[in-house]
């Protein structure tokens, strides 16, 4: 069952009175943070970038996807860091890890009014329109409109709810415990594609609210906003704005249209690695490891205290500067090329083409060791040759990291 349906309320009725349910709210949303991305990253995916967006003017829709996504990697930092800041990492007496709340899809987002189901999918105007529901700016909620018990209506009213949870029990909380804040990520953020902010420090109630602020401004907007929200761009993606292609039409207008089919590849909407057979699956389960990596490789970072805080002065030669450089590699060098031959691959004689899943790998103790097992199958490689090479794949993870994942 999709973990998005069923967990624990995030709304109290008389608002947060106690540090166990202020863990509970910031675990959902770190939760809800994390299952945007997929989605957001499927429908970046899904476009065809040689001789179309990849030669765009401007913000094409492929580079603003990814960059929100990125922004959501900010959104799930920031939760992170407040979780470290407040003491409030263990979710009735578990410590939180992002490995373990991998989303399954479809899913409806958590506690969410009204229900709001999220694919990963091709990009279109109604998926796009789905994107637009959620980042949806608290004054375009109908008025007449509730949210009661443990339900929202805008993740602004989740922050909300947080955020004067934490005005009420900051007597009772024990900020920076132990230096918490050399645990938390702060170095300077890598998208190119975003907005300016950066991971924030969290080590007082002030600046447990500024990281809130930060999420809420980039997802739906704020009035001294200094950059387009996500709800913003996503209305561009929608409307032609940002486009997928150059070529324009007899009329001036652009030829290709995020409903077209000739710029976006017709991708499998929900896939997991089931959903295929033979090198196919095995690299659709390279994708899941991949992004499984990473997410285990952010929850490796959240136990390494910085031996070098500084934003400027990194140690090339710390576990925790080889974990944040992991983190952007992995992404970029692993999980982006494997869905680009994911996408652009044909499953049988069903008119789609494969996708990235998104899913939750069974790592064992070695998470690095299983990458390379899976990449390093003599089928797999047989089949798409371009996971080899001087500056393949396999050689990207033989850059990683090595890390840990106790209790697997």
């Amino acid at each position: 069952m999709p973990y998005l349906t069923k967990r624990s309320a995030v709304r109290t009725t008389d608002g947060i009175t106690t540090l166990d349910e202020l863990a509970r709210h910031l675990a959902d949303a770190a939760r809800i943070e994390l299952s945007t991305i997929p989605p957001y990253l499927t429908a970046a995916y899904s476009i065809k970038t040689s001789g179309y967006s990849q030669w765009a003017q401007g913000l094409s829709a492929q580079r603003a996807l990814i960059g929100i996504a990125i922004e959501e990697m900010l959104h799930m930092a920031l939760v992170r860091n407040v979780m470290a800041g407040t003491g409030c990492e263990k979710v009735d007496g578990t410590p939180f890890r992002f490995y373990d709340n991998v989303p399954s899809y479809p899913g409806d987002m958590l506690h969410r009014v009204p229900e709001l189901t999220l694919h990963k999918q091709r990009v279109s105007t109604a998926a796009v329109e789905g994107f637009m529901e959620v980042e949806l700016p608290e004054s375009m909620v109908v008025q007449d409109s509730k949210a009661e018990g443990d339900t929202y209506r805008t993740l602004s009213e989740l922050y909300d709810v947080i955020g004067k949870g934490i005005v009420t029990l900051n007597d009772q909380i024990t900020w920076n415990q132990d230096d918490a804040w050399k645990r938390q990520y702060l170095r300077g953020y890598w998208n190119q594609w975003g907005g300016p902010p950066k991971p924030l420090p969290v080590i007082d109630r002030g600046s447990a609210l500024d990281a809130l602020y930060v999420i809420v401004e980039q997802g739906e907007g704020a009035p001294d906003e200094v950059e387009d929200s996500h709800y913003q761009k996503f209305t561009r993606i929608r409307d032609g704005l940002y486009g997928i292609g150059v070529v324009v039409d007899d009329n001036g207008r652009q030829k290709f249209t995020i409903d077209g089919d000739d710029a976006v590849w017709p991708i499998m909407t929900d896939a997991t690695a089931d959903s295929f057979t033979g090198p196919l699956k095995t690299l659709a389960q390279l994708s899941d490891a991949a992004y499984s990596y990473v997410l285990a490789l952010l929850d490796e970072l959240y136990l390494t205290p910085a031996d070098d805080p500084g934003p400027h002065t990194p140690n090339p030669t710390s576990q925790r500067y080889a974990l944040e450089r992991g983190f952007v590699a992995a992404m970029q060098g692993v999980l982006s090329p494997v869905a680009g031959i994911l996408v652009s691959t044909p499953v049988g004689r069903t008119g789609k083409n494969a996708a990235p899943t998104f899913g939750r790998y069974p790592f064992g103790p070695k998470p690095k060791d299983d990458l390379t097992a899976l990449c390093t199958d003599a089928k797999l490689l047989a089949a798409y040759p371009r996971l080899g090479g001087a500056d393949g794949v396999l050689h990207q993870i033989s850059l990683l990291p090595d890390i840990d994942l106790p209790g697997n």
